[in-house]
Order: C-alpha cells, then structure tokens, then sequence
C-alpha cells in the first residue's frame, strides 16, 4: 500500500513540474517584435545563402548583403541628416526593410524612429545609396542602429537577411566646419572627412559625388578603394565592391 501511495506523489510532483515549465509558441518563434532591433551582426548577412535558390554562388562570392560603414566598431558622423549605404549581391529584386534606432540611455534600449515596409521599395545588384527625409534629424551625441532587410518571404520571416550596424553622431569642431563650409564640391568634402578621421562621412560623400569633377577622379578613385578596403575582409569581396555600380535611392 505504501509502495502505491509513494507511485502516487511522485506522479503527482511530476505533473506538476511539468505545468511549470514554460513553452513558447510556435506561432511566434520565427517572428521578431518589430521594434526590436535585431541580434548583433557584424553588418553583413550570415553566411554565403542568398533569398533565391537558382542563382549559383560562387566559393569567393561576398554575402548577399554588406552594410558600408568603414568603422571596424562604431563609426561616426557629423552629419545629423545622414546618408546610409550597403551592397547586394544577387541580381533578383527583394523588397527591403530599412529601419532607424535611437538609443535610448535611461532604458539601456533602442527605440524605433524610422521604418520602411513599401513593397516597391526593391533591391538592386551593387550599391545602394539611400538620403533619408529632411525630417529625420540625428542628435548630436547620440547613438543609433540601422538594419537592412531582403524580404526572401513574406511568410516566413526568419528567412530573411538582414545586417545592422552602429552610428553615433559627434559634435562637428567649430574649425573643421569652416573648412567643410568653404569646400565647394563632394570631393573636397570627402577629403576633408577623412582628414579629420570621419571615415563614414567620406565614404557617403564620395558615393554621392558630382563624376563631373574630372580632375579629382583618381584621387577620389584611390580614397574610395582605401575606404571600401576597410570594409571587405578579401580581395575579391574589395574588387567587387569597388566595380559595384551605385543607385541613389530616396524614401519619404
């Protein structure tokens, strides 16, 4: 009788831790709270996979998706209306995501200041140049998280390939402000960016510049080249980062 009574409580116990445990649902396990920044990436999309499964990818090829920023950590602007680039590799049209955190100190999080979900925004092979809205004004001193997104399906998010990268906005010293006001073309402000240590700064610049200032055109060839080497971690990756052709992109 003793024997039953001890079966009984530990089958009762048992029930009992196992109505304490908790399971997550699966409805949500591959979906991310949309105002949640991403897990850290090292601003390029894990691994060599693609959206699609028909283009072949070669052994060398870079990720289907590379966030330019040249700051091995945490680069920086001057600029409180900046300009953000990235690379994409596969020729496919994807939709993409782009969203802007602001850091939020007292909370220790990032809040969501500018998203973009328009099915026509598409992906386009090589680099792409996006301004932001003239009312999205960046704080000095602050930092933020941007994240690109290719949409590969819509049903299932976890599929998607995103990267994210850090950008904090330091206060322009009162004579680099002449010297950047007095310059009177992308080039010589590209140059000046980097004089002064804004790597970010003069990459955007020289992304963007006038390809009618013939006469800088080898300089700001080897600036560039210096600028995306920071970024591409092989030559080959360097070399198509180099020839990638540049769309210039605005959203609303």
């Amino acid at each position: 009788m003793r024997y039953f009574e001890r079966l009984i409580t530990v089958i009762v116990i048992t029930l009992t831790s196992f109505s304490c445990l908790h399971i997550p649902s699966l409805a949500n396990g591959n979906q991310r709270n949309y105002d949640e920044p991403p897990p850290k990436t090292n601003g390029r999309s894990a691994g060599s996979r693609g959206c699609s499964n028909n283009e072949l990818v070669s052994q060398n090829a870079p990720p289907a998706l590379i966030l330019l920023s040249p700051d091995s950590t945490q680069a920086k602007t001057v600029t409180k209306n900046p300009i953000f680039a990235w690379f994409v590799r596969d020729s496919q049209p994807r939709q993409i995501q782009f969203k802007l955190y602001k850091e939020d100190t007292a909370k220790q999080e990032y809040k969501l200041i500018k998203a973009t979900q328009d099915k026509e925004f598409q992906s386009k092979p090589g680099i792409m140049v996006l301004t932001m809205p003239k009312n999205i004004v960046l704080t000095t001193g602050k930092k933020y998280l941007w994240q690109v997104e290719l949409v590969c399906d819509r049903n299932r998010p976890s599929s998607n390939l995103f990267a994210e990268a850090e950008l904090k906005v330091v206060p322009m010293q009162p004579k680099f402000k002449t010297e950047l006001t007095r310059a009177v073309n992308q080039d010589q402000k590209a140059m000046l960016y980097a004089k002064n240590g804004l790597l970010y700064d003069a990459l955007m610049a020289v992304l963007t510049r006038n390809k009618s200032s013939a006469s800088q055109q080898s300089t700001m060839n080897k600036l560039k080249l210096s600028l995306l080497n920071k970024i591409a971690l092989k030559p080959s990756e360097l070399k198509k980062l180099q020839n990638s052709q540049i769309h210039l992109i605005e959203i609303k």
